[in-house]
């Protein structure tokens, strides 16, 4: 398996939009710095440092309104749910979507986990 770097840059580079999400102390505060766009960042170094930000991962959303994340930490299902909604939301933020265009991201999620190969023991 490739690094998580490699992985991280792989999604980036694919990505019509993508994020490196910044997690908090106790995954409590959130924030996702564009990196594709680029876009200036708004948090300062003093901000920054007093919400004891880390970097966690990425997020992408490939062509097609597939949504993906490559994380080198392991999070809770709690969070990665919080997370993934906030990407989803942030996403229609940018790009000002409507419904119809909301609606059309949410199927193509739902099938590229319908797809998704089933690893459970039979």
């Amino acid at each position: 398996m490739k690094p998580y770097l490699e992985r991280a840059k792989q999604i980036v580079q694919d990505s019509d939009v993508a994020v490196m999400v910044l997690l908090g102390h106790g995954n409590a505060d959130m924030e996702f710095w564009s990196v594709w766009p680029r876009e200036t960042r708004l948090t300062s170094q003093e901000e920054f440092t007093a919400r004891r930000l880390r970097p966690v991962g990425v997020f992408g959303l490939l062509p097609g309104f597939i949504a993906v994340g490559e994380f080198k930490e392991s999070l809770d299902g709690q969070t990665m749910h919080a997370l993934s909604t906030a990407f989803k939301e942030y996403v229609r933020v940018l790009w000002g979507m409507d419904a119809a265009k909301q609606a059309e991201m949410e199927r193509a999620e739902l099938r590229r986990l319908w797809n998704l190969e089933d690893t459970r023991p039979n």
